[in-house]
């Protein structure tokens, strides 16, 4: 396979010179971000710690997915080490800077401001953004709260269309190792003040193995997984101070989770209408409404210890439907940019579970309720003199969870038949304090203090969920988790060379994890690890970031990011044996590395290597995960001005590195070796 490989990138590169355009000046081009504050500005101007990935940063990466494209931004993980193209949903949770990772997000995820979070579970479907029709992507680490609410504790990642200019017909087609293909068609048009924007995108994988050869059994299957896409957006474009827009998509998902008998399919519609009238200086109105339903179902299955058998364990079916909207007014007062507004959102879900025991059926289990998550912001960008920005916003938000309810029939030991759960309030403040100073021409000061929260998701209220014999429970009386912290950064500009530094210091209180317990629950079966969603008091996770950039010539771009964090438990009165450890899922250290040549009549290349330190999988840091270091390629060629080819591979020296343990023993394995070979053409 690396022979066919070599021999594929000597091919692009020895290719006839394609009509191909000079090569742009080494000149940044400063990108436009909008998720720091609600409003556009330059990120040297942003008083945060924002990474921009651009469309040329997306279309150069040899990742297929978003999230594997992401992985290159210091702080950014899910909470397991694999990739979403074989992985489960729920383990597809955002985290940024080591906060407390878990199948729920702990930061908020948008497209084009509309929430991407699920709605029931807080993972992130990635599969949803095929990444033709991305024309950036904003990640900013910190708390968000103080302008977006629930979900951004630890930041915000928004991910942004590409918006159509002209009418233009773009097609992106790989097919690669294990059967691995992917088809994404972009449609744009422009007919007066009309923008029309359709994507279409099927992937499908053959997949691999997901546990470690020395412990296979005969149940040990490849995961597989494919997904179908649809993406449509109507802009009417009025003036250039008014405009409207609707958009729709589709998406369904299956997977098959590395055994016979453990699979999980997703299928979701949703749809959007916004828009935004008016300018700064006269005032400025935004608003968006959404909406979008789903249907989710899982699988669970007991292996045998020697894996060469498995029964039927837990079958889930979890509908959702969830709606909600935002409104935001923006206006210049001399030196002041006010912003004020609102949002909203009402989730209802719940999870139709078939319980067995040895592959029998024994018993349902539907539990599920409904919440209400809504808050106002104020927020003022203050700009005394052209070297220094301020900023200060506060907002305040109502969580109501109600409804909540669970039936067993028949009951198992120790549980009520019918149980109707206490109604939950609360009144959440959050808010932000920051500033910019542009102490040189060439040097940047940045100090931020935040506060920010997420609230529990229905399903780490009512959901029960299995991997392999650790069994995870509920708990339907979960605490919001409220963030503060605080982070000094600087940004050092010499001639070719920009870098940035930020230290950071966070403090969760009401963190939620999954608890290991030492008396077993009604919902844990016998011979199982038991575990619990449990609140833990204080958690403190602290270290600093470093992203460097070299442009040496026109043609040669290097770039380097480090991450250290220190993530510990600090106060955990109900479970003091966890006091001191460090939080599960958090390396102390991360680093990428990415060289990148761009001379498009020769060709584009570029190479990024990724370390991640050793960590822990369980609460109890008794499971270790140990570091692993994975490189991945691609190269490129444009053969005429419509037609580009291109060679990707991911972990070229296919190494094996543990992704996550079970307490029986069983070891998962990340992505191995994977090659493709594309094109892409534009009309």
């Amino acid at each position: 396979m690396t022979r066919r490989l070599a021999a594929l990138l000597f091919g692009l590169v020895a290719a006839s010179p394609a009509a191909a355009q000079a090569p742009d000046d080494a000149t940044r081009l400063e990108p436009v971000v909008v998720t720091v504050t609600r409003m556009e500005q330059k990120a040297g101007d942003a008083p945060a710690s924002v990474t921009v990935l651009t469309r040329d940063d997306i279309q150069h990466s040899a990742s297929q997915t978003v999230d594997d494209l992401l992985r290159q931004v210091p702080g950014f993980s899910l909470f397991r080490r694999s990739s979403s193209l074989v992985t489960h949903p729920t383990t597809q949770g955002l985290s940024l800077r080591g906060i407390g990772p878990s199948g729920t997000s702990r930061a908020l995820v948008l497209v084009d401001g509309v929430p991407a979070n699920d709605p029931f579970g807080g993972w992130v479907y990635w599969g949803r953004m095929p990444m033709l029709g991305i024309d950036q992507i904003e990640v900013v680490r910190g708390g968000g709260s103080s302008v977006w609410g629930n979900y951004a504790l630890g930041g915000v990642v928004q991910v942004i269309s590409r918006r159509p200019t002209e009418r233009a017909v773009l097609f992106d087609a790989t097919y690669g190792t294990n059967e691995t293909m992917n088809f994404d068609l972009l449609l744009q048009d422009v007919e007066g003040p009309f923008r029309i924007s359709l994507e279409g995108n099927y992937f499908s994988t053959g997949g691999y193995d997901v546990v470690k050869k020395s412990r296979r059994g005969s149940i040990d299957i490849e995961a597989d997984s494919n997904h179908s896409t649809f993406n449509g957006r109507v802009e009417l474009v009025a003036t250039p101070e008014a405009a409207l827009f609707v958009s729709g998509s589709y998406f369904y998902e299956a997977r098959n989770n590395g055994t016979p008998l453990q699979i999980n399919h997703t299928g979701t519609g949703s749809g959007a209408i916004g828009g935004r009238l008016g300018t700064l200086d006269e005032g400025e109105w935004r608003f968006v409404a959404f909406a979008d339903t789903q249907e989710f179902r899982s699988t669970f299955s007991n292996q045998a210890a020697n894996r060469s058998s498995e029964t039927l364990a837990l079958d889930q079916r979890v509908p959702s439907t969830s709606a909600g909207g935002g409104l935001q007014w923006s206006h210049r007062f001399g030196t002041n940019l006010l912003s004020a507004g609102g949002d909203a959102r009402w989730v209802k879900g719940e999870t139709d579970e078939r319980v067995y025991n040895a592959g029998a059926f024994v018993r349902t289990r539907d539990a599920g309720g409904q919440q209400f998550i809504g808050g106002i912001f104020l927020q003022d960008v203050y700009t005394p003199i052209p070297a220094l920005e301020l900023v200060g916003g506060v907002r305040g938000d109502y969580w109501y969870s109600y409804d909540g309810t669970r039936h067993d029939t028949p009951p198992a030991a120790g549980v009520p038949a019918e149980q109707t759960f206490n109604d939950i309030e609360r009144v959440i403040p959050s808010g932000r304090v920051a500033a910019l100073y542009h102490a040189t021409p060439t040097t940047d000061l940045r100090a931020s203090a935040y506060q920010s929260f997420r609230v529990p998701t229905l399903n780490e209220q009512y959901r029960v969920f299995r991997v392999r014999s650790d069994v995870t429970v509920a708990n339907e009386s979960l605490r919001p988790e409220q963030l503060t912290g605080g982070e000094l950064g600087v940004q050092q500009r010499w001639g070719p060379f920009e870098g940035r530094i930020t230290g950071y210091w966070n403090d969760v209180h009401d963190l939620v994890a999954n608890v290991t317990l030492t008396s077993r629950l009604p919902d844990c079966p016998a011979g199982t690890t038991c575990r619990q969603r449990q609140n833990l008091d204080l958690a403190r996770i602290r270290g600093f970031e470093t992203e460097l950039e070299l442009r040496p010539a026109r043609d040669w771009r290097f770039l380097v990011s480090y991450l250290f964090v220190d993530a510990r438990v600090v106060n955990a009165p109900q479970q003091p044996g966890l006091e001191g450890n460090r939080l599960a899922q958090v390396p102390e250290n991360s680093v990428t590395a990415t060289v990148r040549f761009s001379r498009p009549s020769w060709f584009d290349a570029s190479v990024t290597a990724r370390y991640i330190g050793p960590q822990y999988e369980d609460d109890l840091n008794t499971l270790p995960l140990g570091g692993y270091f994975v490189m991945d390629a691609m190269v490129s060629r444009a053969i005429t001005r419509n037609v580009e080819l291109y060679v990707a591979a991911e972990n070229i020296f296919d190494r094996v590195y543990t992704t996550g343990r079970t307490t029986d023993g069983v070891i998962s394995i990340g992505e191995p070796f994977m090659v493709r070979g594309g094109v892409r053409l534009r009309f």
